[in-house]
């Protein structure tokens, strides 16, 4: 563990070998290592055991990197919790805890500790070159050229059990307006009630006859929902408009080699520090597959502080 209890009732780091204090969990003596080979650490050397946290694991060089960049205050903090303590590697003070995790865990390892954390209340950093060694993250970048959309309207006075969000579920259904997303589609909703879909090259040759033809689908799933009410107001405040544009997004895939399963069980948001093909100033955030630097993960985060 990295820090103790003196005398003072101070937090303190090892400053020599042989130095004694007291594990803030357990209250017994432990000793201090220090040397050229080893990071410096306290030990509970009377209770002849590593550590009285069954959720230890040794210090790593990363995870003092990761720590120090925030507070001491904040660094190794034990929390108790139904009579039972342990150690957070990152307790900020709005109560989130960032575990630094380098060593592989056991499944059931992970259920405990995000259990004891709580829901919403624990983030995991976890070493990309321990725990996804040889994993990838490729980048293949796209240029869209093309764009439909598709606009209904937001309301339909006369019709009062209109939901233009019910119905644009029941649109996206539709065998047709799926097969829109095919292939190297962008599909997005916009302005809530706008449907866009992008292209990399020219799929619509026949605008006017695709035109017809969406509209025709659109008019199906609205009379399933509110029959021929209104049916011919509302086909004709359908928008639908196809023209040239460009926008470049960048496409992650994460190639998945000596990765550690248990990683893909965790419950709470991922982050991989040390992944390959990601910049040594970004961090992978798996649970939304995209990268965020750094500089920003930690402008977040200090402000809880």
């Amino acid at each position: 563990m990295r820090y103790a209890i003196n005398d003072k009732n101070e937090k303190i780091e090892v400053s020599f070998s042989g130095e004694v204090a007291v594990c803030e969990i357990c209250k017994v003596n432990v000793k201090g290592r220090k040397g050229e080979q080893r990071i410096k650490h306290w030990y509970h050397h009377e209770a002849k055991r590593i550590d009285c946290d069954d959720w230890h694991e040794p210090i790593s060089e990363w995870h003092l990197t990761w720590q120090n960049l925030f507070p001491a205050k904040n660094r190794e903090v034990t929390i108790m919790k139904d009579g039972i303590s342990h150690r957070a590697d990152i307790l900020l003070d709005n109560g989130l805890v960032i575990e630094v995790q380098n060593s592989p865990l056991k499944l059931m390892e992970v259920r405990k500790r995000e259990r004891f954390y709580g829901r919403n209340n624990l983030i995991w950093i976890l070493n990309g070159d321990t725990l996804a060694k040889n994993s990838m993250l490729k980048k293949d970048v796209l240029v869209f050229r093309f764009m439909l959309s598709i606009s209904i309207p937001k309301s339909l006075g006369p019709v009062r059990e209109y939901d233009f969000k019910e119905l644009l579920e029941e649109i996206e259904n539709d065998y047709e307006i799926e097969r829109l997303k095919s292939g190297e589609t962008l599909f997005e909703l916009i302005n809530e009630n706008t449907l866009t879909f992008k292209f990399t090259d020219d799929q619509i040759k026949n605008f006017s006859l695709i035109q017809a033809q969406y509209k025709y689908y659109i008019a199906c799933a609205y009379e399933k929902l509110y029959g021929q009410q209104m049916l011919e107001r509302f086909r004709k405040q359908i928008v639908i408009e196809y023209g040239s544009m460009r926008e470049t997004v960048i496409e992650l895939n994460l190639v998945k080699k000596y990765w550690k399963k248990f990683i893909d069980e965790m419950e709470f948001p991922v982050f991989i520090d040390h992944l390959e093909g990601v910049e040594e100033s970004e961090l992978y955030y798996y649970s939304e597959n995209k990268t965020i630097s750094k500089e920003k993960f930690m402008d977040h985060y200090l402000k809880y502080t």
